[in-house]
């Protein structure tokens, strides 16, 4: 009976171990959060003489876009824009006096 023990209290130890052991590679491994990215679409076009505001949202950990979101003064809801744009080329290097009154918000 003592040597059936002895075979037994040998197995409950190993998977004992083999649990601890995989709890630890399991809690140290990476979940993916996936592309948590605020941009679906992103618009070919904007009517610049209708744009109020334009935020840039740089890379982050969930999202590995730089993402360009305009706002217009007669629409409620943002829409993401093209960075190659030559609008918001224009609004970017602000060489252009007309395009002085809208906001870009760089956010960090």
């Amino acid at each position: 009976m003592t040597l059936h023990l002895g075979i037994m209290d040998c197995k409950i130890a190993a998977i004992v171990c083999v649990v601890l052991l995989s709890a630890s590679v399991i809690q140290g491994a990476a979940i993916p959060k996936g592309n948590r990215c605020l941009c679906k679409k992103i618009s070919k076009k904007v009517n610049i003489k209708g744009l109020e505001k334009l935020e840039i949202y740089p890379r982050s950990s969930s999202c590995e876009n730089v993402e360009y979101i305009a706002t217009l003064k007669k629409r409620s809801v943002p829409i993401c824009v093209s960075p190659n744009l030559k609008e918001v080329k224009a609004l970017l290097g602000r060489k252009i006096q007309q395009y002085k009154h809208i906001e870009v918000i760089h956010h960090k």
